[in-house]
């Protein structure tokens, strides 16, 4: 099984959008919209779900979203002032600012004068990243218990994670064996052991935008995409997509088109969980909407990456519209059937049936920033320890040469 890190991947593509994950999530539209114009309650849709699922007041959300979007032009001058990726890169919440971790005194020059606070650490980001694939070395094709594990820019280290319940004796020599690492390369490795290991899992529950494929379940759509020689179609998460040529249903159960056409189209394994979908039926047109609070469409403008401590917004046709923070990017997730890296981490809920769906930030213009992949047992309307895990939207876009349906709101 090829092993290489995504991220070195991602510095190289100049207007990059990262990240993907573990649960099901929410659809953006290649339904019947009859009128794709974006209504003024765009803004709202996502602000009234920062209050809710934040605990934000209305001035604080205001203000964390115009600091957000000040750290998303600060991340773009310092890409381009760097020769190589920084150890790490994530959104301070508390200063407002983008914090860029660089190990040279020039980086940390130039990082200030793009408007970014630096932060001197001991690791580059290619020793972290050395650390991380002599664990993935050392999982092999997958060790009962370990569920995951990158690099954690804030912690300058690597991270683990371990689910309890199914920790065993191999497990614990596997957590001795990352000991050594940490030792012998002296960069910090924290293992986290968790109460709920990540699944995929289509759903069986109706509601909300959806789509079908065939008579396998329940996923969401993500973006609208058109392509070369006149695709028209969606992208979705690829475990929603794994049978060639399937006939894809829409909401209202009549067919809307083909799912993975030719059997070329679905990628569910280390390098990624998406997939798409062609709308190949009369009738359904694509659109740049996604479904948010109350159903309200928010219309995307485009792509960019999702930062480590920025808030995120998804749709899915399960659990609704709902908003959290990008707690890791660039994670590896070992679903138990499958292997996958390039994911990202968020605290925001999420349930069966969202997978495939929508991953939003930045309300005045939202941005499509991933596709939901998985996520833990804790849902919702469940308690827990909440993960939730998304695709970056970014690579189905380049692997396939897409393009995403966009507005202007």
């Amino acid at each position: 099984m090829e092993r290489r890190t995504s991220q070195a991947a991602l510095w190289s593509a100049a207007a990059a959008v990262v990240l993907a994950a573990v649960l099901p999530n929410g659809p953006a539209r290649a339904l019947p919209q009859p009128d794709p114009t974006p209504q003024p309650a765009q803004r709202g849709n996502m602000l009234d779900a920062m209050r809710r699922d934040l605990g934000l007041s209305p001035a604080q959300a205001r203000i964390r979203l115009a600091q957000e979007a000040q750290a998303q032009q600060a991340a773009g001058v310092v890409r381009r002032a760097l020769a190589a990726p920084p150890a790490g890169m994530w959104f301070d919440k508390a200063a407002g600012r983008l914090v860029v971790a660089v190990t040279q005194a020039a980086d940390a020059r130039r990082v200030r004068a793009a408007g970014a606070v630096p932060r001197t650490v001991r690791h580059s980001r290619a020793a972290l990243g050395k650390v991380v694939r002599r664990i993935a070395e050392r999982v092999g094709r997958g060790i009962p218990g370990v569920t995951g594990w990158g690099i954690d820019e804030r912690a300058n280290g690597v991270v683990v994670q371990v689910d309890r319940a199914t920790r065993t004796l191999r497990t614990a020599g596997f957590e001795h064996a990352v000991r050594r690492i940490a030792a012998r390369t002296r960069v910090p490795v924290v293992v986290e052991r968790r109460d709920q290991a990540p699944r995929q899992q289509n759903g069986t529950v109706i509601g909300g935008e959806r789509w079908m494929p065939g008579t396998d379940g329940i996923c969401s759509i993500g973006f609208s995409v058109t392509g070369a020689d006149g695709f028209r179609g969606f992208l979705t998460a690829g475990h929603c997509t794994l049978k060639a040529d399937q006939p894809a249903f829409g909401k209202d159960g009549s067919r809307l088109g083909t799912a993975n056409p030719h059997g070329a189209r679905s990628v569910n394994g280390y390098e990624g969980d998406f997939g798409l979908v062609a709308v190949d039926r009369l009738g359904w047109e694509l659109s740049p909407q996604v479904a948010a609070e109350g159903g309200r469409p928010v219309v995307v403008t485009g792509s960019q990456e999702g930062l480590v401590g920025m808030s995120i917004c998804h749709s899915g046709q399960t659990s609704g519209w709902h908003c959290g923070e990008i707690t890791r990017a660039d994670q590896t997730v070992d679903y138990g059937t499958t292997v996958i890296s390039g994911l990202s981490f968020t605290n925001a809920c999420s349930a069966a049936g969202d997978s495939g769906g929508s991953y939003v930030t930045q309300p005045g213009a939202p941005k499509a920033v991933g596709v939901h992949s998985g996520g833990g047992a804790a849902t919702c309307d469940i308690g827990g320890d909440t993960v939730t895990i998304f695709q970056p939207v970014d690579k189905p876009l380049e692997k396939w040469d897409l393009k995403l349906v966009t507005g202007t709101p």
